[in-house]
């Protein structure tokens, strides 16, 4: 769950803000650029970052002046490092935070370095993540891959094509997934119009921070993921070596914007004073349920019929399942996939829906099995446990609540009564399974 809300800056700025996770330490991460508080879970790709960013520490994020949701200003002033250092300020004050944990990833870091230099007293820690102290290369910089004319070439293609997704898409292995550069281009469509867009890259590509950085007298880290193709790990090297005692990770796999994310990145959490929360995998119980015959019951009701009871029973459903602490993870089309901490509360709630979903014109069949799941960052499930779920369910007929022995027995003292539906070989499972089946308590 994140939260969001406005500061106000002395001079009169309101900063969108979103924070997510209750961890100490507090922790201000400033992305790259091209994002908004608004569009973190757009896409899960996005969702999976935040929350394993929340699962390390409260943190927050931010869009600077004139960016996102946050306050416009004409004409742009990108290249005030100090203004984007207020924007920050503000929003600690508004949540009355006195000492953050500070990341800045590719050009927000310029924003970090500034902070940490200037305001020593408010950030605990700072880490740069795929940020050079100077962006073009030049002949006292020459390890910089581009040069002042490529940036402007870039600046007019990104004018020209922003809005489609391709400029945020490309720093993705999901870039050739059509449902994705479609979320992307929603999102740069949320940061700023095109013309804008062309003003940001020209302006902070110009900055210069070769200077400023050997002033940081706090605890630093360099982090390169290969993320951001305008910097490479010879200029996360060069930053390293400016800062005082800073500390430099190299990670051959990417961290950002990764469907699966980088088992390196501890490595960070332990820098920022957290921990990365333990593997995602949990013993739970999980309930699949389908409405029985609903291929023949779609085609005699018509599209807008069928469409409405679909969304009756979604409901009633969810309000079944929350009531006994569970959470849907998946709507299957004619169906639902649920978890549960306590077998006895999946049952209980199993029996309820199947006795009063008759009441919405529809009949289901119910299936539970206990085991480890895998929790996604989507919030889905996986796991050999929800295969077996699957198959449980598929040998019920209507009204019908079947459950693995595993489950029965972890619900043993729940007042329930089973009747023994033998030992099967379930399709895809190794092994034979004994089936019950729930009749009531």
């Amino acid at each position: 769950m994140s939260r969001a809300g406005y500061a106000r800056t002395k001079d009169g700025f309101h900063i969108a803000y979103r924070e997510w996770g209750d961890k100490e330490p507090v922790h201000v991460f400033l992305s790259e650029w091209a994002a908004t508080v608004d569009t973190r879970d757009m896409h899960p790709a996005f969702i999976r970052l935040w929350r394993q960013l929340g699962s390390i520490s409260r943190v927050i994020s931010l869009d600077r002046r004139g960016l996102g949701t946050s306050d416009p200003v004409v004409p742009p002033r990108f290249e005030r490092i100090d203004e984007f250092a207020v924007d920050v300020l503000a929003v600690m004050d508004e949540l009355g935070l006195d000492r953050v944990a500070l990341t800045g990833e590719g050009s927000s870091g310029v924003a970090a370095a500034y902070l940490a230099v200037h305001h020593p007293d408010r950030i605990l820690r700072v880490a740069f993540v795929n940020t050079a102290a100077k962006s073009t290369r030049t002949d006292d910089y020459p390890i910089a891959l581009l040069t002042d004319e490529d940036i402007h070439v870039v600046a007019d293609a990104v004018e020209s094509t922003w809005g489609d997704g391709s400029f945020i898409a490309a720093f993705s292995t999901l870039a050739s997934d059509p449902t994705f550069l479609e979320v992307c281009g929603r999102v740069e469509r949320f940061v700023c119009g095109p013309s804008m867009a062309a003003a940001y890259i020209r302006s902070t590509t110009a900055i210069d921070i070769r200077e400023l950085v050997p002033l940081i007298a706090i605890p630093t880290l360099v982090y390169y993921t290969g993320d951001l193709g305008h910097t490479n790990v010879e200029q996360s090297r060069d930053l390293a070596a400016r800062i005082p005692d800073a500390r430099l990770i190299e990670v051959p796999g990417k961290l950002f914007y990764q469907p699966d994310g980088n088992p390196q990145l501890d490595q960070y959490a332990d820098f920022i004073g957290g921990h990365i929360d333990p593997d995602p995998t949990k013993h739970a119980t999980v309930m699949f349920l389908d409405i029985v015959g609903s291929t023949e019951l779609a085609e005699s009701l018509g599209d807008a019929s069928w469409a409405q009871i679909l969304d009756d029973l979604d409901g009633f459903v969810r309000r079944e399942v929350e009531q006994r602490a569970g959470r849907v993870a998946n709507f299957t089309g004619d169906g639902h996939l649920a978890v549960f901490d306590r077998a006895e509360d999946a049952l209980f709630t199993a029996l309820r829906i199947s006795h009063g979903v008759h009441a919405l014109g529809v009949e289901v069949r119910t299936g539970l099995h206990t085991g480890d799941v895998t929790v996604r960052s989507s919030g889905d499930i996986g796991g050999l446990a929800v295969h077996i779920g699957a198959r449980v369910m598929s040998m019920a007929d209507m009204r019908q609540v079947f459950v693995s022995v595993a489950t029965a027995e972890r619900a043993r003292d729940a007042g329930l009564t089973f009747v023994d539906r033998g030992v099967h070989q379930l399709k895809g499972v190794s092994g034979e399974l004994r089936i019950l089946e729930v009749v009531g308590s």
